[in-house]
């Protein structure tokens, strides 16, 4: 997690996280699971939504990236600044540990992972969006988001395949 992130999440930001957080709309893309298609592992609903050409991505991940990347369901926020950004975050770290949880099953020897990020708009700095990004690690190579190129101000979570190896609890502990 980028300090920047760490920040804005808070220091419980893991251990308040619940299923009930991912939301609705997102729920029925863990449940498809993933695929693999020409080497490239994908989140199956988005795969079948998804209309790019996989020849013009010379590198899986890449295609991978394409694919698996979606902006996080924010329409019903109206929150803004960094209240907006712990909301983003939590929707979208809560959404990518179910689905690598899921990925832990559909696919036990692929080792993904996902980056969620969010960024004032372009129009206005207080309005904040989200994004989630999956892939494969790749062996030897910097992941998606280089760590060693991620700046103070991004504000970015990486998890891993491995990270996720047990669902998110159902209810809260406290």
């Amino acid at each position: 997690m980028s300090s920047e992130a760490a920040r804005m999440a808070g220091s419980d930001f893991f251990d308040a996280l619940r299923k009930n957080d991912v939301v609705v709309e997102l729920r029925g893309v863990i449940e498809r699971g993933w695929i693999t298609v020409d080497g490239a592992h994908l989140l199956e609903a988005w795969y079948r939504s998804y209309f790019g050409d996989r020849d013009r991505f010379s590198e899986v991940i890449d295609y991978e990236a394409a694919v698996n990347g979606r902006g996080i369901p924010d329409l019903d926020l109206t929150e803004i600044g960094e209240s907006l950004v712990s909301l983003l975050l939590g929707r979208g770290v809560a959404f990518a540990w179910a689905a690598l949880h899921q990925q832990n099953d559909d696919l036990p020897a692929v080792w993904m992972a996902a980056y969620i990020s969010a960024g004032p708009t372009l129009f206005d700095p207080d309005k904040f969006t989200g994004n989630v990004t999956f892939c494969t690690v790749p062996l030897g190579r910097p992941g998606y988001i280089d760590a060693l190129k991620v700046t103070k101000e991004d504000i970015v979570v990486a998890l891993f395949s491995e990270d996720c190896r047990h669902p998110l609890p159902a209810t809260s502990y406290r």
